[in-house]
């Protein structure tokens, strides 16, 4: 019996990392409520997040072991500029107030982060 509630548990918090990671709403079933325009908004902060880990990946092994890691960053930040313009974009054309709330937060997040790197 326990073994069986313990697979349950364990389960359900699965369950709840996936819908949480996916559509950053903390649940066991999303009511629908993230639209393609809020999972679109979610995959940009995954990859602006993703991005940014790289450029600092980079920074770290060329400090360490003083290879050229130029392309790399360079790699990063480009796509931090392609996030950066396709999370305006989102926020033009979307008539949703809570996305465009949304986004306005990720577009200074990346705006903050690109002042910090500079």
């Amino acid at each position: 019996m326990q073994k069986i509630v313990l697979i349950v548990i364990v389960i359900v918090l699965g369950l709840l990392a996936y819908n949480y990671f996916t559509t950053g709403e903390l649940s066991l079933m999303p009511g629908g409520a993230a639209s393609d325009d809020g999972a679109e908004l979610n995959r940009l902060r995954g990859e602006f997040r993703a991005a940014a880990r790289e450029f600092r990946q980079a920074g770290r092994s060329a400090g360490v072991s003083g290879l050229d890691t130029t392309d790399q960053a360079s790699a990063a930040l480009a796509a931090v500029e392609r996030i950066e313009k396709a999370v305006e974009t989102l926020s033009e054309k979307s008539d949703d107030a809570e996305l465009k709330t949304e986004a306005g937060k990720l577009l200074a997040e990346i705006r903050k982060y690109k002042q910090d790197i500079s």
